[in-house]
């Protein structure tokens, strides 16, 4: 009887055994990174994120280091362009992918109309919204590498090792799914996980708008007739119209979602960047009112002094106590990132009407840039700063005035915008150090593919290169005529 016992006791510890075993194995075999419902109101909102990610965003220290808003006080590797390679597999396996599922989630009958791909908002809007989110990666992509992965990217398995599309063919693309995307929202219907204008899609329209203008203006040299019409077409569908309608990406009092830049200032405690001499010169040449807010007053001295861009070594004369550091608006632990301004459009809309292109008058849409941008900043201009020389608008220097105070304008906003802008017209004028570690011992025009591309997907790595040109620094982008 005991021995009966004993053996109906152990057949219900296997049975309950067998049944947990079977509940964990299917717990330990979930992807927590590849969920089976993957809720795309969440998708939306991780993309976004990215945009003020270090490693695969715009802020990057590449992007105010190349156009010298700021430099290094003590590790000078970046402005004397010591790094050659930069990797662009974040941004594939990251918010590109994350956009992609969007897209592939609501343009599949099979699961648009699933309620975790619902969560999302309208089927439009997101994939609208996703199109342009895409088109804004990628755009900021191929200004930095030139020939990307691109219309064979994104599709996992099915293709492995993706060929890389010539800059023109991406520029053509970008344009259309800019174009198509503002066309497809919907301002009455819902959008859910939108953390850069907060589910308005009259602003996602305007910006998406307002990109299409900043690719246009990219071409005004290799492709001037594409690029007017282009850039007219977009603008008369209605763009970013002002301060309000910015596109700012909002850091958080959040550990996990601060600024880089309070990150490295007081968390680190590192302070490894202060305003360019290049930067406070300007300023002061100017007495722009925008000094103040650019820049914190030398601790030992007082007054303003700029640090010498890329410098061979640290120098003990130069410290956090001696140069400007940044202005303490642009280090807040939940600074506001400009990424596209109604004064940006202002400068390109300048720039437009200087080409010829019927926009209306440069000199007008000049000024109202720098009014923009002192708006923004919170400071008011005299009127004795627009007649001075060096601001004061003339056809004869209409182009190196335009883009030198568009220059001054994107401040710690998206300053690879700026990198372009210097890289196609050559302002403002800016020098290397002078220590310069690059190829031809010249600001970079360009950045090198990952150096794992040509293991990855030799071929087609091969391809780009012998297409583009040498995978070094100072090799042209297509767009870039100078």
């Amino acid at each position: 009887m005991k021995k009966k016992f004993l053996n109906t006791i152990l057949g219900f510890v296997l049975i309950g055994l067998s049944v947990s075993c079977t509940k964990d194995f299917e717990e330990i075999n979930k992807d927590p990174n590849n969920p089976a419902d993957p809720k795309t109101e969440l998708l939306i909102s991780n993309v976004i994120r990215q945009i003020g990610n270090q490693g695969n965003g715009i802020a990057g220290w590449a992007k105010d280091i190349y156009p010298q808003y700021m430099a290094e006080i003590q590790y000078t590797n970046e402005s004397r362009f010591q790094n050659k390679f930069y990797d662009f597999s974040a941004y594939y396996n990251g918010p590109l992918l994350d956009a992609q599922t969007i897209l592939n989630l609501n343009s599949d009958p099979a699961t648009a109309n699933l309620p975790y791909v619902q969560k999302g908002g309208s089927t439009d809007n997101q994939i609208g919204v996703s199109r342009i989110l895409k088109a804004f990666f990628y755009l900021h992509m191929t200004d930095r590498w030139g020939m990307l992965p691109y219309s064979e990217a994104l599709k996992g398995k099915e293709v492995l090792t993706p060929k890389f599309d010539t800059q023109k063919d991406i520029y053509a693309s970008l344009l259309k799914e800019l174009k198509e995307a503002a066309a497809q929202l919907k301002p009455g219907e819902a959008l859910n996980g939108d953390i850069l204008f907060q589910g308005n899609v009259s602003k996602w329209i305007k910006w998406a708008n307002s990109l299409r203008m900043v690719a246009a203006i990219h071409l005004a040299d290799v492709d001037p007739n594409l690029a007017k019409a282009e850039f007219a077409s977009a603008y008369a569908a209605g763009a970013i119209a002002s301060n309000a309608d910015n596109a700012v990406f909002a850091y958080l009092n959040d550990a996990n979602n601060q600024n880089p830049l309070y990150n490295n200032y007081f968390v680190g405690k590192r302070t490894d960047y202060a305003v360019s001499e290049k930067m406070i010169g300007t300023l002061e040449d100017l007495e722009d009112p925008r000094l103040p807010v650019y820049a914190e007053k030398v601790v030992q001295g007082g007054g303003y002094k700029g640090m010498p861009y890329g410098l061979a070594n640290a120098d003990d004369d130069l410290n956090q106590e001696t140069v400007s550091l940044i202005g303490k608006k642009f280090t807040a632990q939940n600074y506001g990132l400009p990424i596209t301004t109604y004064a940006q459009i202002q400068f390109m809309l300048a720039e437009a009407a200087f080409r010829g292109w019927g926009t209306g008058d440069a000199a007008t849409f000049y000024k109202k840039g720098i009014e923009s941008s002192m708006q923004q900043q919170g400071v008011t201009a005299p009127a004795s700063y627009y007649t001075q020389s060096g601001v004061a608008y003339s056809a004869a220097n209409g182009l190196k005035l335009i883009i030198t105070q568009k220059w001054l304008a994107n401040y710690q906003a998206n300053g690879y915008e700026s990198w372009v802008d210097w890289r196609r017209t050559g302002f403002p004028e800016l020098h290397p150090g002078p220590a310069p570690l690059s190829i031809d011992k010249k600001i970079p025009v360009r950045q090198a593919y990952p150096n794992t591309e040509a293991g990855l997907n030799g071929k087609n790595y091969e391809a780009a290169v012998a297409a583009q040109g040498p995978d070094e620094l100072n090799t042209r982008l297509w767009w870039d005529t100078k």
